[in-house]
């Protein structure tokens, strides 16, 4: 049986503990250094008096005014002597840090030399769960743009509020699921330009091409830590979809509370999950939480209960990220033989998760 399970559900409805006197609250009457030529984000932000009260006087929440997650996730891991560390799996191939890390600056060559990003422009990219994507992600965040991650199965309609709600020139697209965003490009004031990469393991689209013989090394953008670094979109089932903001600290904080705290993230964890990482469950669960501590992420583009198994079973995965439905089949197939003794953890979410399935 796996060790421990974690609702988020149940988490948010304990109370919380008062905070200690010696913290002091982040000071809401300015924003730190800002990279961002194109000022959209921060001039949209809530006024202060909106603000939670926010705590950083932990140790770990203390980050420097300059500050760029992608290289946090990436470069620093191979500064530490992780180069060799499997980052990532998927399509049938392994990606070391020292390689994704290279794959990343070529991407975010590209993106400043080729396609003209400045730091704050907001970059859409639309993609299922694999490599590419946390790539190009990764790449947008260390040329200063602020990511704006999109679920595959949005079409025109859904494409277009978004890009008009965050003025967005340029999307990146697995040229797989192409069609909706350059059918949304061909209406829109915003959208000018739609280049495609490929979401396989043959990396033979335009943007693969142009950055392929970009150098591995790049000096990112240094962006501050309050500068937004993404754009989460809501659902939107009670009404338009709205852009959630989230500063290059915050992509950080998540890791260095929750994974850090709660999970006891390591480097020997292996990582395997359903969330598409274009929401934030499944960009933090399988993509910033195993990097920021030199982990190895499992991508499945089609994350079946049966496919997870499979990598439950074939890369002993230690952590898995999903909902109630799915942990149910996966205990139907352990009744059955299946071999899940290697989950350490479970985190769920999407739905009520019920006491049997949590017992």
């Amino acid at each position: 049986m796996f060790k421990k399970w974690l609702s988020r559900g149940q988490s948010s409805e304990r109370k919380a503990p008062e905070a200690p006197q010696a913290f002091k609250r982040y000071p809401t009457s300015a924003l730190g250094p800002s990279a961002h030529l194109d000022t959209f984000c921060r001039d949209r932000l809530p006024p202060f008096d909106q603000w939670p009260d926010i705590l950083l006087d932990q140790p770990q929440f203390r980050y420097p005014d300059h500050l760029n997650a992608a290289v946090e996730l990436t470069d620093r891991l191979v500064e530490k002597g992780l180069g060799d560390n499997t980052a990532l799996i998927g399509n049938g191939r392994r990606r070391t840090y020292k390689e994704l890390a290279d794959w990343s600056n070529r991407l975010a060559h590209a993106l400043i030399e080729d396609y003209g990003v400045k730091p704050g422009n907001r970059v859409l990219v639309r993609s299922g769960n694999n490599p590419a994507m946390v790539a190009v992600w990764l790449a947008v965040t260390k040329a200063g743009g602020v990511a704006v991650n999109t679920m595959p199965m949005l079409r025109k309609t859904e494409l277009s509020k978004i890009v008009d709600k965050a003025e967005i020139a340029l999307a990146l697209t697995d040229t797989r699921i192409a069609d909706e965003i350059v059918a949304t490009a061909k209406d829109s004031k915003f959208l000018k330009k739609v280049i495609g990469f490929d979401g396989t393991a043959n990396h033979d689209a335009e943007l693969d091409r142009v950055a392929l013989n970009k150098a591995v090394k790049f000096e990112a953008v240094r962006t501050g830590r309050d500068d937004v670094a993404l754009l989460g979109f809501t659902s939107g089932t009670t009404g338009q979809p709205k852009a959630t903001m989230h500063f290059h600290r915050d992509l950080l904080m998540i890791a260095d509370g929750y994974a850090r705290e709660v999970l006891g993230v390591t480097p020997d964890d292996v990582f395997v999950g359903s969330p598409p990482l274009a929401f934030t469950f499944g960009l933090g669960g399988l993509a910033i939480f195993p990097l920021r501590f030199g982990a190895t992420a499992t991508l499945l583009e089609n994350a079946s209960p049966a496919n997870m198994i499979e990598i439950i079973e074939t890369y002993k995965a230690t952590i898995c990220f999903t909902a109630p439905t799915a942990y149910r089949a996966m205990l139907a197939a352990q009744a059955k033989g299946a071999n899940l003794s290697s989950l350490r953890i479970a985190v769920s979410a999407g739905e009520t998760l019920p006491p049997p399935v949590f017992e």
